[in-house]
């Protein structure tokens, strides 16, 4: 969605009114009964009542997802636009959700919430490893002794293959053509994203970096945050990650617990 590309321009503001019909297709209700499996597992179920917190939120579709299964959810992201969407959407569906506008390097909130997750390979737009240590510990700090963080990220491989460059299919409801460029040398990707808005046919173009982390600075990165028993799955899956997979889910816990 929109994640904390720390120290940058919002690089969100201009699609967020368009952002929901760009992700029609996405299946957030799979997505959350997917983060709910991986907290089964982890023996720390995410369930009714549970106080979550949802970083990165953008719009809140996922956090409206846990709010509609008796979550009590904080959403937070550096977008302000992408909120205002998020917070019209929970009034509109009459769901209990708030919102906070903050960026994953420099937020602090008490340690009152159960799990934490970061989707949408949110992670990956934090460019600096020193950040996203930072980001870790802001998030552990929030976190209740026997709280869970769930994440995921594009793995190195998702980059080195370009597969931001794309296109919409014929009769899309928001036009776009995407081109990334991969710098080998520092594992950042620049994406040009040319868009075509669907009201007005108007055209503007929005650049998104991200950057690929291995498998040991993210465990380095956790572990020096406080958490521990980390574990990795191939997207969507139960099984552990493959030489070939694009993106990987994350599941830690704190290190105290």
């Amino acid at each position: 969605m929109a994640p904390a590309q720390a120290r940058s321009e919002d690089p969100f503001a201009r699609i967020a009114p368009y952002y929901d019909a760009l992700m029609s297709s996405v299946p957030y209700g799979l997505w959350a009964d997917y983060v709910i499996e991986l907290s089964r597992l982890a023996g720390r179920p995410i369930g009714p009542g549970a106080r979550l917190l949802d970083l990165a939120t953008g719009t809140g579709s996922a956090a409206l997802e846990f709010a509609s299964r008796g979550c009590s959810v904080v959403g937070v992201d550096a977008s302000a636009p992408m909120l205002d969407e998020a917070r019209r959407k929970a009034a509109q569906r009459h769901l209990d959700a708030d919102f906070l506008c903050c960026d994953l390097v420099d937020f602090h909130l008490p340690p009152e919430f159960d799990h934490a997750v970061c989707l949408y390979d949110s992670l990956n737009y934090i460019l600096e490893f020193d950040d996203l240590k930072r980001a870790f510990a802001n998030i552990r700090a929030a976190l209740r002794p026997a709280g869970l963080l769930i994440f995921d990220v594009n793995t190195v491989r998702a980059l080195e293959a370009e597969l931001f460059t794309q296109q919409s299919a014929p009769g899309a409801a928001v036009r776009y053509r995407w081109v990334s460029h991969y710098d080998p040398s520092t594992r950042v990707s620049v994406i040009e994203m040319h868009f075509e808005a669907p009201d007005s046919g108007q055209q503007f173009t929005l650049v998104h970096r991200q950057r690929a982390y291995t498998d040991e600075e993210i465990r380095s990165a956790l572990q020096d945050a406080g958490f521990t028993d980390i574990g990795w799955h191939d997207a969507y899956r139960v099984r552990e990650p493959t030489p070939t997979s694009d993106r990987v889910f994350y599941v830690a816990r704190p290190a105290d617990t």
